[in-house]
């Protein structure tokens, strides 16, 4: 597990840096972060023995997104 946290840790900051020498814009940063920390999350979770269902997840990103009520 910390050798993954090593590995998100060098490819989060090769990501920046790479990115301020192409002078990316602020928004592309953010989707870099974004998703590179889902798949994180996703490695921990088959690293724990408990995968996520990723079509839930999203569905789930999705009402939070545009504030679905359900009936």
């Amino acid at each position: 597990m910390i050798l993954l946290l090593g590995i998100f840790s060098v490819f989060i900051i090769g990501g920046f840096l790479i990115m301020r020498r192409i002078q990316s814009p602020r928004h592309e940063k953010w989707i870099f972060v974004v998703i590179t920390c889902i798949g994180l999350a996703l490695w921990v979770s088959l690293k724990i023995h408990r995968p996520i269902d990723l079509n839930k997840a999203i569905g789930w990103m999705i009402d939070q997104v545009f504030n679905i009520q359900k009936d």
